[in-house]
């Protein structure tokens, strides 16, 4: 049977259209999540499209956008991953006295856009000084901000932070400026809106002041390093030395336990736990929060923990693991895969020059028994120079560091059995905002 040219036509253009569409449905490279990185020397916030089929990445129209704020270091995203909050530890300047004040310091919210865009909400004060990071709760209901210093008013009512001398108030000796005494760390703790995004502060209502007034911050030890939100607690480490412990006690972590109903922390133990590490960088965990990691940059290596009754944190056997090869040093930051698998460190590297050919990511398989095991070869990875965060995105294909000498993203392509890193297709190294801090992705698109 013949067709008339009419027919032939039609018929032509309809497997055409056919072949288009299914071309295009099978190669459309979808928006996976959006990635955000914060920079200080600016104090922006770069924003990227994560495409799905390759990893890579395509900047936000409107990108960079404004931190809310002075020297942007932390940012996270909510449980509903429609904002983003951004920690800007401000500009700190000393008066004669020691007394350090931040200019700019505020924990600045913004709406996520459904493509990406970010707007700017409104910003939050942490009760203590020196704000330097931050962790919600499992479910994302509860913010806590970990504070350098707690507050401490002096005669004529001004907050405070330096003494010269030794008190229950002030028990920190400053190593930096001998002769100078810091109040201890603290924990300033707020209620989220999940629904808007708004943060409402919780006193702690178990402690008191001199005058009997509840509180505004939880206590911890001196000169906080990282905080961390895990399994229904919440832990910091701690440069030392402990209040009451003669100046002996450094490196060590802080324990409280965390009421899911009313954010309130709670002490469980009656003294902090040392670690032994001899310079902590980070504290993070897998993300099923069955173990909690510590950074050691002092001598290369992690320190690995189940936790206890009462949060008490417990050395797996085997623990801690060096950092290897030995190349591979300064590690700063960690992430597991979803599955808690694998463990990714990014090593910031000895040099601070406009390159740093030892920036690496080392790679770990998590064994049934905890103990970490180098993965094979290639490891360690390849990354940009001095990278400061490292993240799997949310739709769990790929792993990103944000690189602060090189003023990049540099993302990798996971294998979900072997847990090696390969490249991106197309492109690997992003340039974003100038001196990035931190990465954080939201795998909201819609």
């Amino acid at each position: 049977m013949k067709f008339k040219k009419f027919g032939r036509v039609t018929l032509a253009l309809v497997v055409s259209l056919g072949l288009g569409f299914g071309i295009t449905s099978c190669s459309t490279d979808f928006t996976a999540a959006f990635l955000y990185v914060t920079g200080t020397q600016y104090n922006q916030i770069g924003a990227f499209q994560v495409l799905n089929n390759t990893g890579n990445l395509r900047v936000v129209n409107g990108s960079p956008y404004g931190s809310g704020g002075t020297n942007p270091i932390r940012s996270l995203v909510s449980s509903t991953g429609r904002y983003l909050y951004v920690l800007n530890n401000g500009s700190p300047s000393a008066d004669s006295s020691g007394n350090i004040t931040y200019s700019g310091e505020n924990i600045s919210i913004f709406s996520i856009g459904g493509g990406g865009n970010l707007a700017f909400q409104q910003s939050y004060t942490s009760q203590g000084t020196g704000s330097i990071r931050m962790g919600f709760n499992s479910t994302g209901s509860y913010l806590y901000v970990l504070d350098e210093y707690m507050p401490q008013k002096n005669a004529a009512g001004q907050i405070v932070n330096a003494s010269s001398s030794q008190s229950t108030a002030f028990p920190c000796p400053d190593p930096s400026a001998p002769g100078i005494w810091r109040p201890v760390g603290a924990i300033t703790a707020f209620s989220v809106d999940t629904n808007t995004g708004r943060l409402s502060l919780i006193t702690n209502n178990q402690q008191t002041d001199s005058s009997g007034a509840q509180l505004t911050t939880f206590p911890v030890g001196c000169f906080p390093i990282d905080i961390k939100v895990s399994a229904g607690f919440i832990f910091v480490p701690d440069n030392g030395p402990a209040p009451g412990s003669n100046n002996t006690l450094f490196q060590s972590v802080f324990v409280y336990a965390l009421n899911a109903t009313n954010g309130q922390l709670t002490l469980t133990q009656n003294s902090e736990l040392p670690t032994g590490a001899k310079q902590i960088s980070t504290i993070g965990s897998d993300q099923a929060n069955k173990y909690i990691y510590i950074l050691d940059t002092g001598d290369n290596q992690i320190f690995y923990y189940t936790i206890g009754t009462s949060g008490l944190l417990q050395a797996v056997t085997g623990s801690p693991t060096p950092n290897v090869p030995a190349s591979a040093v300064n590690p700063v930051a960690l992430t597991s895969d979803s599955k808690g698998k694998f463990l990714y460190i990014a090593n910031a590297g000895p040099s601070s020059g406009t390159t740093n050919p030892n920036s690496q990511i080392t790679a770990y398989t998590i064994q049934a028994n905890g103990v970490l095991a180098p993965i094979a070869s290639p490891n360690p990875i390849t990354t940009g120079s001095g990278p400061q965060c490292i993240i799997e995105d949310p739709s769990n294909q790929y792993i990103y560091t944000a690189d602060s000498i090189s003023n990049t993203v540099t993302g990798h392509v996971l294998d979900p059995n072997s847990g090696l890193l390969t490249d991106l297709r197309n492109a690997t190294s992003y340039a974003t905002v100038g001196t990035p801090t931190w990465c954080v992705a939201s795998g909201h698109t819609d």
